[in-house]
């Protein structure tokens, strides 16, 4: 199995940014990284972080950074998301500040993983598609070539991923993860996961009438398929 090997704490070229929001998500303030991903040196201060998001994807990334607002003692406060054609990990905490005006409320602090995680905009849907992805492993994030991935199954808000014995943590929904993913060798096979096509030994009848996928690794459990799925899974699969 191969990993790409590039951690948060790692030697490569990783681009570090702080942005300072206030209690409603306006800028107040931003470090010369976040100040290059935006392109423009002072048209961000003052005004609402949201307005650099296409409006279709606005209420979306409102509900993550009030996700990442609330308290936790995990990763959880942590996500994968694209921003401006870049893919950043980024975290969220309160500011508690002792200015007499206290304008800044939340630090916004991210990574930029996009040369890491080998993101291209696909021209045909216009997402943003990594050949590695960036998961946790053991207290830090390393890129997990896409190709590895045998399973994907959605964990609240974020998803589990399957290679082999390893499991991983990702920082997305189901929905972002199978946006993100290359090509078109992956399939969702119900509203919990995901498959990687060409790990797929077959499909097999379960208990009753339920349909179950099993995989070329006896490792990976096999996961249900939703019976509107099955006659498209078993095209793609060719049979």
């Amino acid at each position: 199995m191969s990993y790409s090997r590039g951690t948060i704490s790692s030697s490569d070229d990783l681009n570090f940014g702080l942005v300072l929001l206030s209690d409603d998500f306006t800028v107040v303030g931003m470090n010369q990284c976040a100040l290059q991903i935006v392109g423009n040196q002072t048209g961000p201060l003052g005004k609402d972080l949201l307005g650099f998001h296409q409006p279709k994807t606005r209420e979306k990334v409102r509900g993550l950074l009030q996700e990442l607002t609330e308290p936790a003692d995990t990763l959880q406060n942590t996500l994968v998301l694209d921003f401006l054609g870049r893919v950043l990990m980024m975290s969220m905490s309160r500011m508690t500040v002792s200015t007499a005006e206290g304008a800044a409320s939340w630090s916004v602090i991210f990574v930029d993983v996009t040369e890491q995680t080998g993101a291209l905009t696909n021209p045909v849907t216009g997402h943003l598609e990594l050949k590695k992805l960036p998961v946790h492993e053991n207290g830090n994030f390393i890129f997990l070539s896409a190709d590895e991935v045998r399973l994907i199954q959605a964990d609240g808000n974020y998803c589990r991923i399957f290679t082999g014995s390893k499991r991983h943590y990702l920082l997305m929904s189901l929905k972002t993860a199978l946006e993100k993913l290359p090509g078109n060798g992956f399939f969702r096979v119900h509203k919990s996961f995901i498959v990687n096509l060409k790990h797929v030994r077959g499909i097999e009848h379960g208990d009753g009438s339920r349909l179950l996928v099993s995989f070329d690794d006896p490792a990976i459990p096999k996961v249900p398929v939703s019976c509107r799925l099955a006659p498209a899974l078993k095209k793609a699969l060719g049979q």
